[in-house]
Parts: C-alpha cells; structure tokens; sequence
C-alpha cells in the first residue's frame, strides 16, 4: 500500500491512505459509515470482513449499503445515488483547483473507462467536489469536459458535502481564514483568497455495485489496470 508524501513546494493537501483503509474495515466490522477513527496499517488486517487487494485496494466483504445523497450535477439538474441504480459507480471525492491529485486520478478513471470497453456503458465515473464555494455546477463541467465530459460532476451546500463525506469515512478541510507563513508563524486573513486555497483531502476511489453496495476501494496510486479488473469482477457477478 502507497502512502503519498508531500514534495517540497506541493500543495498543502493530505491523503491519510492509511486512515482510509482501517475505514473501510471499520465499515464492514459493523460499525456506522464515516467513523472518525484512525489507525496504523497494521491494524487493518485485524478489522473483520477487510480484505487487502493488490496495488492499494481493498475490498468490502461483505459489502456494505450506502446512504443516498441529494446533490447537483454540473447541468445544474437535482441527483440522487438512486438515480443511478442499476449501475456500476466509481466516485471520487475531490475539487476542481487540485493541482496534482485529483486530476491525476480522474486521468487514471478516464484510463479505467478505455479498459473497460464496452462494459462501461454500466458504469458511471462520479466526480464530488468538496469545494462548493469555487466550484458551481458550470466550472465542475467545465473542468470535467477537459477529461471525458460523459463524467459525472457533483456539488452542492457545506454541510451536504461534509454529510456525504462522513458517510465514505471521506476527510476534508478547508482553510477558514488562517494560514502560515513562509516564516511559520501565524498569519490571520479577513478572508479567504477565493482563488489561492488548498483543500486538504482524502483521496480513495470507491466503487459502489448496481443495488447501492459499497464493494472495493481504490487508493491514490493504484493502476487503472487493478480498477478495470476490479470493476469488470464486480460486473461479471450481475
């Protein structure tokens, strides 16, 4: 399992894959979505049902049924999880001024898409901003088109956002006014820049089944050729 770390002159954005995993075996311990819990990646092979998959995934055994969510797509339309029943669903929680990590891994989706063929006609690629103060349904279309403009681009208020999150055992902050400087001291602003803000975030794929089943999740780094063949399983089982 990959954990990324920060480069110098990198955004100040975190992954947690750790953190992430040891969700996902709290997930199908049993426990509620989004448990605030954290821990190191050896103790993820003690959590019940987890299953370790190569390259940075895990799998969910036995799955486990997410919560529906109320968003809006980037036609500016209302969306449900429910809207989407009957297909496959990749999502990934992440926000249209991300330098490096989320573009990278909506590259590596568009790559999945390619891989899967004609099987992807059942699958939708679901993108959730978590940065509903810059990102309006128009810039997350527009930021989706320069990748494959049949994705899926979901925003909506805060505390909608902060829920579904919550949900996924999915982590992010964004700043509220307060940063440091190059010095490391601390620095209070009036406000934010609108256009000069990092958000710090988890960033696992997760890979829901046709009845509303959370079944694998994917972390920062694995290849699209471990996601394809993952998803293709999950097909292939009806």
């Amino acid at each position: 399992m990959k954990i990324v770390r920060l480069k110098p002159g990198r955004s100040r954005w975190w992954t947690f894959t750790a953190s992430s995993l040891f969700l996902v075996g709290l997930f199908v311990a049993g426990l509620r979505l989004g448990t605030g819990v954290f821990a190191s990646p050896g103790q993820v092979g003690a959590a019940a049902g987890a299953e370790n998959q190569p390259s940075g995934g895990a799998a969910v055994n036995p799955p486990v049924q997410v919560r529906d969510f109320a968003l809006t797509n980037q036609a500016g339309a209302p969306m449900s999880l429910r809207d989407l029943r009957g297909r496959m669903v990749v999502l990934f929680f992440g926000y249209t001024h991300c330098p490096d990590v989320c573009p990278a891994t909506l590259a590596d989706l568009t790559q999945v898409k390619k891989l899967l063929g004609t099987a992807a006609d059942r699958v939708s690629f679901v993108f959730v901003t978590i940065d509903s103060q810059r990102d309006t349904p128009a810039v997350v279309k527009d930021f989706l088109n320069q990748f494959d403009p049949d994705f899926i681009g979901l925003t909506g208020d805060p505390a909608a956002l902060s829920s579904m999150a919550a949900d996924y055992g999915a982590y992010f902050s964004i700043p509220a006014g307060q940063h440091k400087g190059d010095s490391g001291k601390d620095h209070q602003e009036e406000d934010i820049d609108a256009n000069n803000y990092f958000v710090q975030h988890t960033s696992p794929s997760y890979v829901i089944d046709q009845q509303g089943f959370l079944r694998r999740v994917y972390f920062n780094g694995t290849p699209a050729e471990v996601i394809a063949d993952g998803v293709r399983q999950i097909l292939q089982q009806g």
